[in-house]
């Protein structure tokens, strides 16, 4: 169906956004600005913040660790350092992004930045704070107690909570090259951000709760995000074992919260650029929540629920080795024997609160493994169930619908993918199942990244796939579209080299600026 008949039969801006960003990725692609690295385009990759009080972060320790006291300093630190920080820097002839982080990012544009409420502790004042990754410090935007507020507009109790992260995208920095694209890009990558969030916060012995859905003005002007610029994507309400949010009996409107005047903070620079994309601006408009009683939610999925599953012993030293591999992703090394695979496959279910669906049920995602070169499991296509693979067929090569240019398919060993229900989030969510959804497919995707890197393995996340052929070999139930493609395989060769940042002295390492052997 072309856009002008979308349009004719009344399609929203979201089914329309569903049907271009999956069918006609490279259409859309092709329209982008197309901005390069390095010209006059390019958005700058981290916030200024100008004259605002600054909070520096004590050195992120080395090793991940239950906090003795939460909230504090030293877990302020590690919780953010390891979730957003910049952890490694590229050199080398072709290195042309410097900055990595704990997640993957296209071109490592990090579009999602945190903001945190926290109650405060010794020598950090209650209020609304902006995590600086550049600088390792927190940027006081307002000081106060918000927790009313926040959870009126998540529709939730907040009792207990030890604080609250907000992620929030900023599009020019993906959109100055993939144009309205960039909307589905930033919500994988919000996705990819919270879960490597709830990793790191149950690591460090709080447990996090994913929201969708709250009153999106209300936040804005809150923490500072102007719109169509920004736009606050999802927050995670942290809690002690034990803690949880719970929701509002009597539903809530924007205009019965009395919000402060809107923060301001330095706008990004330069411009914005976003009247390049109409699509991107349109849709996140038209996702927006007025009232918590808008707030919708997803059948329960049939099947077993996820049983908690702690992340990787040595969190932070996986981390910092996570890698997407080279430019080209070519595996190097004999194929990955099968046992390898089935402790990424095993694990990847995961048991996480989300408004997205009813407690204690299972993730709305599906998952299907490819394998070619897998030591002592059968090639083709598996479904991944909570009793294991279960192998639908061979499937060759050809057959899959895959077509990212810069992977070598044929050495590749698995690709791992995730789908999710397109149609009942449209039902449930109107406009902003879009982000939902990849929110969702981005959690988990995240903790097959980690635990891909806990086996030595790379992961290259890639949308460079033929989404109606690929939803037939993967025998996708109908309404149900494939989300993320990821790679797996053993790195080869590669001229970047990626060291630890200049100058940042892990705490408690026993290697000069946080080096790991």
């Amino acid at each position: 169906m072309t856009l002008a008949r979308d349009r004719a039969a009344g399609a929203t801006p979201g089914e329309r956004f569903w049907r271009r960003s999956l069918y006609d990725y490279a259409a859309m692609t092709a329209e982008a600005p197309g901005g390069r690295e390095g010209g006059p385009q390019e958005p700058e990759r981290f916030r200024r913040f100008g004259a605002l009080p600054r909070f520096p972060l004590p050195a992120p320790p080395a090793a991940l660790a239950p906090s003795e006291q939460v909230p504090s300093a030293a877990f302020h630190s590690a919780l953010l350092h390891y979730t957003n920080g910049v952890l490694r820097t590229e050199f080398g002839p072709t290195a042309r992004w410097p900055y990595h982080r704990a997640t993957p990012s296209a071109r490592c544009f990090a579009p999602v930045d945190i903001t945190l409420w926290t109650p405060g502790h010794d020598g950090l004042p209650a209020g609304i704070y902006a995590h600086d990754p550049a600088h390792h410090a927190l940027v006081r935007l307002r000081s106060g107690d918000f927790d009313e507020v926040v959870g009126a507009a998540l529709g939730a109790h907040l009792d207990g909570a030890v604080g609250v992260l907000f992620l929030s995208t900023v599009f020019w920095r993906t959109a100055f090259r993939y144009g309205d694209y960039a909307y589905r890009l930033c919500a994988q990558e919000t996705g990819l951000v919270a879960g490597n969030a709830l990793l790191v916060a149950e690591a460090l012995g709080v447990r996090g709760q994913v929201h969708h859905q709250f009153l999106d003005g209300v936040l804005e002007r809150l923490i500072g995000v102007r719109p169509p610029q920004e736009s606050v994507a999802l927050a995670l309400p942290l809690y002690a074992r034990g803690g949880s949010s719970r929701r509002r009996s009597a539903p809530v409107a924007e205009a019965e919260l009395a919000v402060p005047a809107p923060v301001e903070r330095p706008a990004p620079s330069p411009g914005h650029g976003l009247e390049l994309c109409p699509d991107l601006v349109e849709l996140d408009r038209s996702a927006r929540l007025a009232d918590t009683a808008a707030f919708g939610e997803l059948p329960a999925r049939e099947g077993a629920g996820a049983v908690p599953s702690a992340p990787p012993v040595d969190l932070a030293a996986v981390l910092r080795d996570r890698t997407s591999g080279s430019l080209v992703f070519r595996v190097a090394g004999p194929p990955v024997p099968a046992e390898t695979v089935r402790r990424i496959t095993d694990r990847l279910p995961y048991a996480y609160v989300s408004d997205a669906r009813p407690h204690g049920t299972p993730s709305p995602v599906r998952a299907h493994l490819w394998t070619s070169r897998v030591d002592g499991m059968r090639a083709g296509v598996h479904e991944l169930t909570p009793d294991g693979p279960v192998h639908l067929g061979d499937l060759p090569l050809e057959r899959l619908g895959v077509a990212a240019p810069n992977i070598d398919y044929r050495s590749v060993p698995a690709v791992l993918f995730l789908s999710g229900p397109r149609e009942a989030a449209q039902l449930a969510f109107g406009d902003r199942g879009f982000r939902v959804l990849h929110h969702e497919a981005g959690v988990l995707a995240q903790r097959a990244c980690v635990l891909g890197a806990a086996e030595g393995l790379a992961a290259r996340i890639h949308n460079g796939y033929d989404a109606a052929v690929l939803s037939r070999a993967l025998a996708l139930p109908e309404g149900h579209e494939p989300l993320f493609q990821i790679a797996l395989g053993a790195p080869g060769p590669d001229e970047r080299c990626l060291l630890p940042v200049p100058g940042q002295t892990l705490a408690g390492s026993p290697h000069p600026e946080g080096a790991h052997q």
